[in-house]
């Protein structure tokens, strides 16, 4: 038989999930350890980390495929903003869908550190990017830290989280969008 790690490797992660389902439900102690392991990963989320990987995503937008998606199209015309806003949306759109996977977990506080990252990398790239992608869309940081904030609150979260993201805004951000909380 092949070495066990080299199969896992080359496991496609639909392969690797459908596998994982299939241990968890045959032994519940196994489930138990798998769970364990999945949160503690899950647990891992760096607010500096989350806003370097965003603004370096959004840093790398390229201005060019703003003209190539604007203009005439089949089913209308796509003005350059519109397109320029999109791009970003695409970018934010799996962080606020990891956001809300914290929030259905209970994991309250990685939620509240992932809405800390997103907020701080939409405050980075407007306040330092020199991107002339930016130029496109310079509302669409204010507009995405609202539409996180919205994810976020839409989570239900206590007085005390309001209070530290609050607190984060005032400490790390100058004030920006405290009154998006």
């Amino acid at each position: 038989m092949k070495d066990p790690h080299e199969i896992i490797d080359h496991l496609s992660p639909t392969d690797a999930l459908s596998i994982l389902r299939t241990l968890a439900s045959s032994d519940e102690q196994l489930a138990a350890r798998i769970a364990e392991i999945a949160t503690a990963h899950l647990s891992e989320v760096d607010p500096e980390e989350v806003a370097a990987v965003l603004y370096d995503e959004l840093d790398a937008l390229e201005v060019e495929e703003v003209w190539d998606r604007a203009g005439p199209k089949r089913d209308g015309y796509v003005d350059p903003s519109e397109a320029a806003y999109g791009m970003v949306e695409e970018v934010i759109d799996p962080y606020l869908e990891e956001l809300k996977k914290y929030q259905k977990l209970g994991m309250n506080a990685e939620a509240n550190r992932m809405c800390m990252g997103l907020l701080l990398g939409l405050y980075r790239f407007k306040h330092e990017s020199t991107s002339e992608f930016k130029n496109w869309a310079p509302d669409a940081p204010s507009g995405f830290a609202w539409a996180v904030v919205n994810a976020w609150k839409a989570g239900s979260p206590s007085r005390a989280d309001v209070k530290a993201v609050k607190a984060f805004i005032e400490d790390y951000l100058c004030g920006w969008g405290a009154h998006l909380v």
